[in-house]
């Protein structure tokens, strides 16, 4: 078994400050396009702004990554304890149930939205405790398993609200639809922290690909 210990006590880089101030500037950004209701669709129209602004910051993320050796080398070299940890937000995903009771998201989606959230949360903080407090650590396979349940529930989270928007297959007739999601403040979420939560679980898989391959097993080291 090898086990790779994470020190907690790693100073912050040169880059990031940079990162903060280019997500300072894209949330600001985000929340400017959303009070014009820039994400808001016409009805029965998929959110397609919405989807394009998400693909074009894969794509950024990814010419990053292949094109940019600095970028790559600091992506590797983030504080995996850290990017587990900013999960545990995710528990504030079960505004979306309290939503549903007041009749302002369908059930479907909130539901699926806001207990997907909650249970990655919960793994989340059950992870970064078991590599802090056991010995060993936690295994990396775990690791995988949570980080892919997270990201699979934001794909089913967005699959689902765009089929219950007025006129999708799943719109419950005569009850509440989704579009509520597409216009502000709400629109943040998907145009804004659901992409950035997003970057973090695929930072997590090239982590683990790239900086614990040969690894069993992750642990952060006590601290002095």
């Amino acid at each position: 078994m090898t086990t790779t210990t994470l020190d907690p006590t790693r100073p912050p880089r040169a880059g990031n400050l940079l990162a903060l101030l280019i997500l300072a500037g894209w949330g600001g950004l985000i929340i400017v396009l959303a009070l014009d209701g820039f994400f808001a669709p016409p009805v029965g129209t998929p959110p397609l702004r919405l989807l394009v602004s998400g693909a074009l910051v894969l794509a950024a993320f990814t010419a990053a990554w292949f094109l940019l050796p600095a970028f790559r080398a600091w992506v590797l070299a983030l504080d995996m304890r850290l990017l587990i940890q900013l999960h545990s937000l995710r528990m504030l995903g079960m505004g979306f149930v309290m939503l549903y009771m007041v009749d302002r998201l369908p059930m479907s989606f909130a539901f699926l939205a806001g207990f997907g959230d909650a249970l990655t949360a919960i793994g989340a903080v059950a992870l970064v405790w078991a590599m802090m407090s056991h010995r060993d650590g936690v295994s990396r396979r775990w690791i995988w398993r949570w980080n892919t349940f997270g990201l699979l529930d934001f794909i089913v989270a967005l699959t689902v609200g765009i089929l219950t928007r007025q006129g999708g297959v799943l719109y419950p007739a005569g009850g509440p639809d989704s579009d509520l999601m597409t216009s502000f403040p709400f629109a943040f979420i998907p145009a804004f922290l659901v992409q950035v939560f997003t970057l973090t679980h695929i930072i997590i898989y090239l982590q683990l690909r790239h900086r614990h391959a040969g690894t069993t097993r992750i642990r952060i080291a006590p601290e002095a």
